[in-house]
């Protein structure tokens, strides 16, 4: 998971047309493999796709979490310094 001071770089990728053949063959060979409708081999791709975003979504939720976390842990020690600093200015 991405962290607070360790965020990898997204990986942005375009779609390019060898891709898009590759697909169209894969899913002519999944509806000939499974005899399902060429329609029915794009919804089940849907769903797939579905799937990945929730994924993706619970994740990004976790790493949200986990940086929040971080974020209040460097909270709690720079109030604390602050409080020494403060209890030292008053002790003087």
């Amino acid at each position: 998971m991405g962290t607070l001071f360790d965020q990898q770089p997204r990986n942005y990728v375009n779609v390019k047309t060898d891709k898009v053949l590759e697909l169209i063959d894969k899913i002519k060979r999944i509806s000939k493999d499974t005899n399902l409708s060429i329609d029915q081999v794009i919804k089940i791709y849907e769903i797939k796709e579905l799937e990945r975003k929730n994924d993706l979504f619970a994740m990004n939720g976790d790493i949200h979490d986990e940086q929040m976390t971080g974020f209040g842990e460097l909270l709690k020690n720079a109030i604390s310094s602050l409080d020494a600093i403060f209890e030292a200015i008053e002790n003087k």
